[in-house]
């Protein structure tokens, strides 16, 4: 009788530590399957790329509540709001990016974008400007965009701020004009328009609807 006794106490103990190891085990599972806070991000740009900027935003969200300082959701977040028109929060979020990475071509490059749309061209010409400087040769990892597409943004802000000299200069670097600009032309400022608008033709960035008709 009493070995039984001993038995059936050392198999309640045994059941016990099982049970516990089990619920700790589960813990262990559950945790490996709620997503980290890069994973997320990963995640929002695979929504952005599918055009489902809403979802992407939440997954930036989601990754900022994990982990304040995932700079790319903040970037993440600024390119989608851009999408969706919403231009005041794009730039807010892409601001904060560059505060905490400042040496990111991606961001200022967005930057570059949302300023235009926003009508503060120079801001405009500060961002593809710095974007350019780290990054000549930059392409977008999330969109078509490259640093063809910055500079045709550099040249529209520039016309429109009436620098023609410099919306040139970019017109240039890009490979010149389908056909000779004359400053002294009285058609000049049409002509240099219409090329602009025919290098952007060739160009990307139009399809992130930051960039406006110029007059």
């Amino acid at each position: 009788m009493k070995h039984i006794f001993i038995f059936s106490s050392l198999l309640f103990y045994a059941l016990i530590i099982l049970f516990l190891f089990s619920i700790g085990c589960g813990k262990d599972e559950e945790s490996s399957i709620i997503p980290k806070a890069e994973e997320l991000v990963s995640q929002g740009w695979k929504e952005y790329s599918a055009g489902n900027y809403k979802d992407a935003i939440g997954k930036y969200q989601d990754a900022l509540q994990k982990d304040p300082d995932v700079i790319d959701a903040y970037n993440g977040m600024g390119w989608s709001m851009a999408r969706l028109g919403e231009i005041r929060n794009a730039i807010d979020s892409l601001k904060k990016a560059a505060e905490k990475e400042h040496s990111n071509p991606d961001i200022h490059t967005g930057l570059s974008g949302v300023y235009f749309a926003s009508d503060d061209y120079e801001r405009a010409i500060a961002s593809a400007k710095l974007a350019l400087s780290l990054d000549p040769q930059y392409k977008s990892h999330h969109d078509d965009i490259t640093a063809y597409d910055v500079r045709i943004l550099m040249a529209e802000c520039y016309f429109i701020m009436g620098n023609y000299s410099d919306a040139k200069a970019q017109i240039d670097i890009l490979g010149g004009a389908s056909r000779n600009l004359d400053p002294a032309s009285p058609t000049y400022k049409s002509d240099l328009i219409s090329v602009i608008n025919e290098l952007a033709k060739k160009g990307t960035l139009t399809s992130l609807g930051f960039i406006k008709k110029s007059p």
